[in-house]
C-alpha cells in the first residue's frame, strides 16, 4: 500500500515543531520507515516540514519518525528513525546479490540465502539503529560492512568509506547461531557498537571474528 494523508493526524503547535500521528494498521514499520514514503506528491507542498515528528502505529509495532527534509518540488518527506520500535526488516532470499543493502531496523539472518554474502549498512545519522541476529546454524558467515566501495556510493547505497564502527573497524563477521550485533549511529559517519555477541570458539584457529578494511 501507499502513503495515506488522510491518515495522518496533526497535533499543532508551529512548523518544525508539529507532532503528527500516523495510523496505518494495515501497513509494517518497514514499509512505513522506506525511504520517500511520505509522498504528498508534487502538485502539492509537503504537509511535512524539517524537524516535525511523527508517531506511526502499524501493523506489528509503533515508532517514532522524525523529518529531515521535505521538498516542495516533489512532495516527498525525508524521515529518519527516532526512536520506539524497531522496523522489522526482512533479509533476502535465495541466492543473494554480491551486495546487500540493508536499512534501519531489526533483521533476522537464516539460511534463506544459498551462499555466503556481504551486508553493507545504510548511511549512519544520529540515532539510527540496527540490529542483527544470526538465526541458524549454518557454516556460511555472514560479513557486515560499515562501509562501502566507490561503486556503491554512487548509487546511493551504502555507508561510503569514510563510516566505519568503534575505532577503525569497518566489518563484523556473524558466524554462528544466536551471534548478534547492535549498532546506533551517532554522526554521519560513525556507527556506535552498544551490543555485541560473538561466539569466538565457534571461529576456526587463526581467524577473526573482526574484520578491518574491505
Amino acid at each position: 500500500m501507499a502513503f495515506d494523508p488522510t491518515n495522518l493526524q496533526l497535533n499543532p503547535v508551529a512548523p518544525g515543531s508539529n507532532t503528527y500521528v500516523y495510523r496505518s494498521t494495515s501497513e509494517t514499520m518497514a514499509t512505513v520507515a522506506a525511504a520517500s514514503y511520505f509522498d504528498f506528491g508534487p502538485e502539492t507542498a509537503p504537509r511535512l516540514v524539517a524537524n516535525d515528528l511523527v508517531y506511526c502505529m502499524c501493523s506489528d509495532g509503533n515508532f517514532w519518525l522524525k523529518v529531515f527534509s521535505a521538498s516542495d518540488t516533489t512532495g516527498i518527506a525525508v524521515t529518519h528513525f527516532a526512536g520506539g520500535n524497531l522496523p522489522i526488516q526482512t533479509w533476502a532470499t535465495g541466492t543473494a546479490a554480491g551486495d546487500f543493502y540493508l536499512s534501519v531496523g531489526y533483521y533476522e539472518v537464516g539460511s534463506e540465502i544459498a551462499t555466503g554474502s556481504r551486508a553493507v549498512l545504510p548511511t549512519p545519522y544520529p540515532g539510527a539503529e540496527v540490529y542483527v541476529r544470526r538465526t541458524d546454524s549454518g557454516t556460511l558467515a555472514r560479513s557486515f560492512d560499515a562501509g562501502a566501495s566507490a561503486s556503491d556510493v554512487s548509487v546511493g547505497l551504502g555507508g561510503g568509506t569514510a563510516v566505519t564502527y568503534d575505532g577503525t573497524n569497518r566489518r563484523i563477521a556473524l558466524v554462528q547461531e544466536g551471534d548478534y550485533f547492535h549498532v546506533v549511529g551517532t554522526s554521519t559517519s560513525r556507527w556506535r557498537i552498544v551490543g555485541q555477541s560473538i561466539n569466538a570458539s565457534a571461529v576456526s584457529e587463526n581467524a577473526f571474528v573482526w574484520l578491518v578494511g574491505t
